[in-house]
């Protein structure tokens, strides 16, 4: 039996194997789904993780994120008021896959 000093605590914090995870799943720009290296936004992927690890759990909601998400990604891409428009369905589903597995209503994930 596992101690409750020595258990992993539930949710864990956000890590950039699942933040790379999401974002290439997400794809935003289409880059991916054109035919991209998988790496093609390694550089957002950090900074998303850099903007959201220190968030405590509480706050790791979509309402939260997505302006971070939002902000890195107006920056790396140069996207004026409207590219971001056209974004942010896409932006806010990102967002919210983030809240599902990080957030303070997640639950484990299991993969088949």
């Amino acid at each position: 039996m596992i101690s409750a000093s020595t258990a992993t605590p539930w949710p864990p914090p956000p890590d950039i194997e699942s933040i790379r995870e999401l974002v290439r799943a997400a794809d935003p720009e289409g880059h991916l789904a054109d035919g991209a290296h998988a790496d093609e936004y390694e550089p957002e992927e950090e900074k998303i993780l850099a903007a959201i690890q220190h968030l405590p759990t509480t706050e790791l909601l979509a309402t939260t994120t997505l302006p971070l998400i939002a902000a890195v990604w107006q920056s790396s891409f140069v996207l004026d008021d409207a590219a971001m428009l056209e974004r942010h369905p896409v932006l806010l589903a990102l967002a919210q896959q983030i809240e599902r597995f990080f957030g303070p209503e997640a639950s484990p994930q299991v993969r088949w």
